[in-house]
């Protein structure tokens, strides 16, 4: 890899988007840990209703990232992510404020719409202001803000909920929001829109956004329906014929939403589904690593923030190495064995994990495994999806890739939810949840097979 100079505007456009990207990452996770004091402040709510304070916003946001990074590439990045941010910040006021449950799944869902407009149009706006040579490191510390700030968020959240109480803990929203709109403003220079070009594909856009969202509905609420129930089998099906009805669209428009230049690119492509495979272990893990110490060894909220916090310091130090190794040396290189030490940390977990709380010998090591893994793989994924996309359509390549890992996280919990199921007491959750690691354990491996198959070159410039 040439020595290549990384200008301090670079790192100042990474720190920028990388801000915007905790922003979405911590508060997913903390509404995690506020369950509990949802249940309390809302008297006759179910756990049913309060499911959907995390399904409104999985929803709209997996629906909306591969539409909302084409409305990037297209109308300017920095004015989708600017706006993002605002409705984002908007809406965690609304969280914080919610006088009732209603209100605050709308609220929830409106982030996701702020979520989605960050997404896609963040990653784009990084990868176009760093040189093409050191686009993974860019790409994968990039990830890194967001898989952080998901490790991150229990204990966040954890310490605002005991020193204060839920609502803080979204209000803390405010200033990381407010700090990537001013810094953006500052490093960012605006994309041009592109006035020759002919009118997007509105109605693709729109069945495909209500084909995800249809599939995604059926994935995270087929547990609750049952799997072959009508709701789940229709939502399914409705999703399907949407999703066929957007590829015969998507053909024959002449500005589709999803370009065939970029359908094409075979790295983008199987850095998509290798993604896909690997979070449908990582989610599961993210949600398990905290349940299973509150289930399985009765840990309190806070004691499980603090447990789980040093899994933040190790996804973080995974990506910190991942990107250089990945611009000199490839990204299967790096990624191929990020996806294996994830396999093997849940190997730890399954052979030295007891009965009796064993944090320092069984549980700590396979945590900082598992998470130095995650470091490793997430971001370079993302990367390798984009290596060999061209500049008009790097925030519709993250749109997408970012879909799969949604797509692939949302299954991954569903599987998960299936084999752990509600355990009436410690012994039976310490079982279940060993099955579950062995689910994670196998995705792993998958990907690593996946992930040999990423072959990537120079990236197309221009």
């Amino acid at each position: 890899m040439p020595n290549v100079t990384i200008p301090r505007k670079a790192w100042l456009a990474l720190v920028a988007a990388g801000l915007a990207m905790f922003l979405v990452g911590v508060d997913g996770s903390i509404v995690n840990v506020a369950f509990p004091s949802f249940r309390r402040d809302f008297d006759g709510v179910t756990n049913a209703q309060l499911s959907w304070v995390l399904n409104a916003y999985v929803l709209v946001y997996a629906a909306l990232l591969v539409v909302s990074g084409r409305l990037a590439d297209r109308a300017g990045r920095l004015r989708v992510m600017s706006f993002g941010l605002a409705v984002f910040v908007l809406a965690s006021i609304g969280v914080a404020a919610a006088p009732v449950p209603f209100f605050l799944i709308a609220m929830r869902a409106l982030q996701g719409v702020g979520a989605a407009l960050i997404t896609p149009a963040s990653m784009g706006l990084v990868i176009a202001s760093w040189p093409s040579e050191r686009r993974a490191t860019a790409v994968t510390l990039w990830g890194a803000c967001f898989a952080s700030a998901n490790a991150f968020g229990p204990a966040i959240g954890a310490g605002i909920i005991e020193l204060a109480n839920w609502r803080w803990a979204f209000l803390i929203n405010l200033p990381i929001g407010v700090g990537a709109f001013v810094l953006s403003k500052q490093v960012f220079n605006e994309t041009p829109k592109d006035e020759s070009a002919a009118k997007p594909d509105i109605t693709g856009g729109a069945l495909l956004s209500c084909a995800t969202a249809l599939v995604v509905l059926a994935i995270v609420q087929g547990r609750k329906w049952g799997w072959l129930s009508a709701g789940t089998v229709i939502s399914v099906a409705a999703g399907i014929m949407l999703f066929v009805s957007f590829a015969y669209r998507n053909k024959r428009h002449p500005e589709p939403i999803l370009p065939k230049a970029l359908v094409h690119i075979q790295s983008f492509r199987r850095a998509s589904v290798a993604l896909f495979v690997f979070t449908l272990g990582m989610y599961a893990l993210m949600l398990s690593l905290v349940l299973f110490l509150t289930d399985a060894w009765d840990y309190s909220i806070g004691v499980t923030g603090l447990s789980t916090a040093v899994g933040a310091l190790a996804v973080t130090v995974g990506a910190t190495f991942a990107g250089p190794l990945a611009d000199r040396y490839g990204h299967r290189s790096v990624a191929g064995p990020g996806t294996f030490i994830c396999a093997f940390g849940m190997f730890w977990w399954i052979t030295m994990l007891s009965e009796q709380a064993n944090y320092w010998s069984g549980y700590l090591p396979g945590l900082l495994l598992s998470a130095t893994g995650m470091g490793m793989t997430l971001g370079v994924l993302a990367a390798a999806g984009v290596s060999q996309v061209s500049p008009e359509y790097f925030s519709l390549a993250g749109g997408v890739t970012q879909t799969a890992r949604q797509f692939g996280g949302a299954l991954g919990l569903a599987v998960m939810f299936a084999i752990t199921g509600e355990p009436s007491n410690a012994a039976e959750a310490y079982d279940l949840y060993k099955w579950a690691f062995g689910f994670i354990m196998i995705s792993s491996l998958v990907a690593c097979v996946l992930v040999s198959r990423v072959k990537t070159s120079k990236p197309k410039i221009g």
